[in-house]
């Protein structure tokens, strides 16, 4: 250890720790997991060191850490402010929230970006949605970088929730420097989320996620949240756009939210994520999605530009306008639960999102570029080369689906399958359940809920994600 640096016992010179019981939060520093004594000790010193060079007073909205202390053996963090925060994400995925709350908040945040040495200290990687906390009465916390690593790494933190590089700015990707531009492009990115529930590009693959908001129009959050004024949404967009010199400065920003603040007529409820899955704005969103990834496709694929021009048309045909519609009123349940598992066979992403009425996240994306993919694969291969036939990226077959009820409005299916995955390894096999929900819609039955395996690699966790690969599979 430094000789330099202050002792265990010896706390910040110009903080008063009188009467800790009651003004400061005594938080265990490593709650879950204890590491070795010799990192246990590197990470300690790490934090004292932190805390020494902090400023006396940190704004109201950082968490502010005071000292670090020992007792019976275990280390603890001794914090400023209210005993129990919330990560804002988690409170917003199943709560009600105040629209105008949300933006007093932002406001309050705001002048923060005017300190870009403090950011660039506790937030080295931005402002990002893990940093924001929330307290019993629903007033914003920045939570520094370090801070959260520590819960993330020791504590019972197990929250799920996008990455830094989801709020990330162009220039930032780009190896600039954080300016004040950079961080009202963060700022926004991360109220975006705030706002929907979405972040501005919705993929798992942080590269593309990279390549898409440098390359990407974002998407207008009026189209993912109707409630929204649209003074406000058009904020974000400018707040969002590539170009930082495109962007207001901070005293433009600050004073169009006061004039958005009170324009404000009635109160404005934020619905709970979970509930905010309108279905008529969800077809809108996820065709922006789909188009996102076409494109983001089309660059990578230079090479195969011209084919595309040829086969790529019935595929940008289906992403706009398409047939008349297959499923009527006079389709059963088990037609309709027949139509999505054939369609996904098939890659035909126009009718399965005809038959779902619900977000399909990752399986989108494997259903569409599957399709593009294996029309290139049927143009450049040799047709008298029958070994060649049957190598799709994947197949569904053996379906047999089981009614377990219905009353007329609603209905529930179990669905069997073996759905095989096919990678530059081999093949994967897999034998999938689902369980669908369907319901009546104007008439016309539709899947309004999938979940089991399905419903698994619609978020990404795919059943091949550390398999082996099956005998005779190549």
């Amino acid at each position: 250890m430094d000789k330099n640096r202050k002792n265990e016992s010896e706390a910040r010179p110009d903080v008063n720790y009188s009467l800790l019981e009651g003004e400061l939060i005594k938080e265990k520093l490593f709650e879950q997991t204890k590491p070795k004594s010799r990192v246990r000790l590197d990470l300690v010193n790490e934090l004292k060191e932190i805390i020494d060079t902090l400023p006396a007073q940190l704004p109201a909205q950082i968490v502010n850490y005071q000292k670090v202390i020992q007792e019976n053996g275990e280390y603890y963090l001794l914090r400023q402010g209210k005993k129990n925060l919330t990560p804002l994400p988690v409170f917003l995925r199943q709560n009600k929230f105040s629209l105008n709350n949300l933006l007093l908040e932002l406001e309050k945040l705001l002048p923060l970006l005017k300190n870009k040495e403090l950011l660039e200290k506790l937030f080295p990687v931005g402002l990002n949605a893990a940093n924001f906390w929330l307290d019993d009465q629903q007033r914003f916390y920045l939570l520094p970088e370090a801070f959260l690593k520590l819960k993330q790494n020791y504590g019972t933190y197990t929250y799920d929730l996008p990455g830094d590089e989801y709020f990330k700015p162009p220039e930032i990707i780009s190896g600039s420097d954080w300016t004040q531009e950079a961080y009202l492009f963060n700022l926004a990115a991360d109220f975006y989320y705030f706002l929907s529930g979405q972040t501005i590009f919705a993929d798992q693959d942080s590269a593309r996620v990279l390549n898409k908001i440098q390359q990407e129009n974002i998407l207008d959050l009026k189209l993912i949240n109707p409630k929204l004024p649209e003074a406000l949404t058009d904020l974000m967009q400018i707040l969002l756009r590539r170009k930082a010199s495109a962007r207001p400065d901070l005293a433009d920003v600050q004073a169009k939210l006061t004039e958005i603040l009170q324009s404000f007529n009635e109160k404005i409820e934020l619905d709970p994520w979970l509930e905010n899955q309108d279905i008529l704005v969800g077809k809108v969103v996820k065709r922006k999605r789909r188009q996102e990834n076409a494109k983001l496709f089309l660059r990578q694929k230079w090479k195969f530009i011209l084919f595309l021009l040829v086969v790529g048309g019935t595929f940008i045909w289906s992403l706009t306008s398409g047939p008349p519609p297959t499923i009527t009123k006079a389709n059963s349940p088990a037609e309709v639960v027949n139509y999505f598992y054939q369609a996904v066979a098939d890659k035909n992403i126009t009718l399965v999102e005809e038959a779902a009425q619900v977000d399909l996240g990752q399986m989108d994306r494997l259903i569409s570029e599957s399709h593009v993919i294996e029309k290139m694969q049927q143009a450049y291969s040799d047709p008298t080369k029958t070994e060649q036939t049957g190598r799709g990226v994947y197949s569904l077959t053996d379906l047999t689906i089981t009614q377990l009820s219905s009353n007329g409005k609603q209905a529930l299916f179990l669905a069997k399958y073996k759905f095989d995955f096919r990678d530059k390894n081999g093949i994967y096999k897999n034998n999938l359940t689902d369980q669908l929900k369907l319901t009546k819609i104007d008439g016309v039955w539709r899947i309004t809920k999938i979940a089991g395996d399905f419903g698994q690699m619609i978020q990404g966790k795919y059943p091949w994600q550390n398999k082996s690969v099956s005998a005779g599979g190549e």
